[in-house]
């Protein structure tokens, strides 16, 4: 076939497919095995599984994707494993490590130092694998790039779903630190045998421009850039703008596991976590062909309009006579009313992502100053990252102050008004967006 994906293609998509599975294996239970398990405050947990490992995975690429292409990216992808299944045993084996090196107690220690080491390394290791393997499916995909992508985008939710179904298991008979060190750090070794052993340095399709996908090839250069970037008030405006939709999106792995261990203890946070990358396996497509004809601006706002709505969603539960904690039953399965909500929420998340999500990255080539479309794209994620940097620790606090004290104290819980100061997020960014299109992005 004329425009087949080369081997390297799909080894680098096979690569991806085992690190997300690694990540998201462990990710609705980090801020849960911080709290529960490590005795660390919600505030604390949603700080280090946030501000600081989101904070690195999706702020360092800036950094990291430049340092790939000087030194290549099987190199890169080689230390990169090598620091996640580090980073992922670190986590799993702590307990067992850090009192003896101590010599303390179980129950006396503070695993924090650990736990940042061990955040430090899969953030670090992380934020490589994000540019080599995207800078990878890029160099392969010839003319084939939008098809390339959308593979790619299908790969990483294989990987989610593939990696929470094998945690539920092994949690289940194991216990939480198992997830770690056992699945998390199996499929990062994994991983890291295939770049070593099958993985080859990507070549540009003679279809693409090479030079003009090539990033800055020195870290004075990227820093040069970044200043470039920053120094547009009206694009960092917009940056921040969007960053308040993934505050609310955050909280997937932030507040809202913690809230699920609060109405049910045993929940299986996983299989809720679960419902993301499944709706969008099934709709993506759909979706995509819905929103077709549509400007990216009216894109986007659905899609926060959507994840706003979803998260109001949750009061609901509260208002009923039964109250939060109320059983229901659908089939064979029982959960709390407030489960069934979350459920939904989850829901409209992934519908509000799939909306939203790809047409940023349109919006931005389309507002950046011509000629240097790829220098703003660069800078896509760094909304996620502010939204994580500030939403994972704030959406803690809300936990602790609304739900955590309050039923220390005997007092009746306030998740109406967690849900609906979450919420108030995406009405903010909706609002921004419409000034940002009708004032600036016009003028």
């Amino acid at each position: 076939m004329k425009n087949k994906f080369p081997a390297t293609f799909w080894t680098a998509n096979t690569i991806e497919l085992f690190e997300r599975g690694a990540y998201y294996a462990i990710a609705s239970f980090v801020v849960i095995y911080l709290n529960e398990t490590l005795g660390m405050a919600p505030t604390k947990s949603t700080f280090l599984n946030g501000t600081l490992l989101w904070g690195l995975i999706y702020f360092l690429p800036i950094l990291s994707g430049t340092l790939a292409d000087r030194f290549g990216f099987k190199k890169s992808l080689v230390l990169a494993f090598l620091l996640i299944a580090l980073g992922y045993l670190t986590m799993g084996t702590l307990q067992q490590f850090w009192p003896a090196l101590l010599g303390r107690d179980i129950a006396a220690v503070d695993y924090t130092l650990p736990v940042v080491a061990g955040i430090v390394l899969i953030g670090i290791g992380g934020s490589f694998v994000k540019p080599c393997i995207s800078g990878t499916v890029q160099k392969t995909s010839g003319n084939n790039t939008t098809f390339g992508f959308a593979i790619f985008y299908m790969v990483i939710n294989i990987g989610s779903m593939l990696g929470r179904t094998v945690s539920y298991f092994v949690r289940t008979h194991h216990g939480i630190p198992a997830i770690f060190s056992w699945v998390a750090t199996s499929f990062a070794l994994v991983g890291l045998l295939i770049v070593l052993f099958v993985y080859r340095e990507p070549q540009y399709q003679h279809t693409l421009s090479a030079s003009a996908l090539q990033k800055p090839k020195t870290v004075g250069a990227a820093l040069k850039g970044m200043f470039t970037v920053m120094a547009n008030l009206r694009f960092l405006f917009f940056l921040v703008v969007i960053s308040f939709f993934w505050f609310i999106y955050v909280q997937i792995y932030n507040l809202i596991p913690l809230y699920l261990r609060f109405i049910d203890k045993d929940a299986p946070v996983e299989l809720y976590t679960l419902m993301n990358p499944v709706m969008i396996v099934c709709f993506q497509l759909l979706l995509t062909r819905l929103s077709k004809n549509w400007t990216p601006l009216k894109s986007i706002m659905a899609g926060v309009g959507v994840t706003v709505v979803g998260m109001l969603l949750n009061v609901i539960p509260s208002l009923t006579s039964g109250g939060a904690l109320q059983t229901v039953s659908l089939g064979a399965i029982a959960m709390p009313l407030s489960g069934l909500f979350i459920l939904i929420s989850i829901a409209s998340m992934a519908i509000g992502e799939m909306f939203a999500s790809p047409r940023i990255y349109q919006y931005i080539g389309a507002i950046a100053p011509k000629g240097q479309e790829g220098l703003y794209l660069g800078y896509a994620n760094l909304p996620l990252a502010l939204g994580t940097i500030v939403g994972a620790p704030l959406g803690g606090y809300l936990f602790e102050t609304l739900i955590k004290n309050p039923t220390g104290l005997g007092l009746a819980t306030r998740a109406p008004l967690m849900w609906i100061s979450i919420a108030a997020m995406g009405v903010i960014c909706m609002a921004g967006l419409w000034l940002y299109d009708r004032m600036l992005a016009k003028k």
